[in-house]
């Protein structure tokens, strides 16, 4: 029963958003399972909280977007105080068979580009901005057997579909792992304005635990043997099971047409 950190952000990949999203500045990264708000990791909204396993609660919960800067601005938006993103979660509690434990937690995080113009205004006089709000909701279970030591977890996430999303945890001594990515759609101005609450990221996952609750190096993925009826659940080492997610490229199937002159990714297979 120890204490595990959850990982859940939003961030663009290219320098800047394109024509749809007014050159506004982006992450320029990739996937990562660095730290949150820690640079050169940046992301749009950053939202991270420690799960206490025995204690059955969570705590440290952070709601952070990192600087944004217009393209007629030499300097950054600050995202303090009233201007800041909004997270909530809840967390629910059951005893299972041979004193196991089952948790859930349902969350949701939301904020706004307050570097667009009189948005820092309207939400200071206001208490709300003209500019659509990027959505992320969430469903994370996790069901932990003391008995043969492994933790069960299963991660939904849901929300606007831009930009992109990733979502990892990070056990006793600093391993995380990647519970999944998401590569955005469409462009900034619409998918945001639609609020249509697509799925973005699916996974199921059993992590072999070490007697002081740390991962013990290797990732069951039970969403993969569920959806292909195996009989039998395939480990994969911590590392190959990681490099499987950061690896994919940020803009992969992503139609950059919609934020450059560019087809790329446009007619991706069509032709298969």
């Amino acid at each position: 029963m120890a204490d595990y950190e959850i990982n859940i952000r939003s961030f663009h990949p290219e320098k800047d958003f394109g024509w749809s999203g007014i050159w506004f500045e982006g992450d320029n990264r990739g996937f990562s399972l660095k730290p949150s708000g820690v640079k050169p990791t940046t992301s749009r909204i950053w939202h991270k909280f420690t799960l206490s396993t025995s204690k059955k609660k969570v705590k440290n919960i952070l709601t952070k977007s990192d600087p944004s800067k217009a393209p007629w601005s030499d300097k950054p938006k600050d995202y303090e105080k009233e201007l800041e993103p909004r997270g909530r979660l809840t967390i629910k509690d059951d005893k299972l068979p041979n004193g196991n434990l089952k948790l859930t937690i349902k969350g949701q995080y939301g904020g706004v580009n307050h570097a667009m113009p009189r948005s820092e205004i309207w939400t200071r006089d206001l208490g709300f901005s003209y500019v659509p709000t990027l959505n992320v909701n969430y469903k994370i279970i996790i069901e932990i057997d003391v008995v043969n030591n492994y933790m069960d977890i299963v991660t939904y996430i849901t929300g606007d579909a831009f930009p992109n999303c990733e979502a990892f945890i990070v056990g006793p001594g600093g391993q995380p792992i990647s519970l999944g990515i998401h590569v955005r759609k469409g462009g900034a101005p619409l998918s945001l304005a639609l609020n249509s609450d697509y799925p973005m990221i699916a996974s199921a996952v059993r992590l072999p635990l070490n007697k002081n609750g740390s991962f013990e190096g290797n990732v069951g993925d039970e969403l993969f043997r569920q959806a292909n009826n195996h009989p039998k659940l395939n480990f994969h080492k911590i590392t190959d099971w990681n490099y499987r997610f950061i690896s994919i490229p940020p803009n992969s199937g992503h139609c950059m047409l919609t934020e450059k002159a560019s087809l790329e990714n446009c007619f991706s297979g069509i032709s298969k």
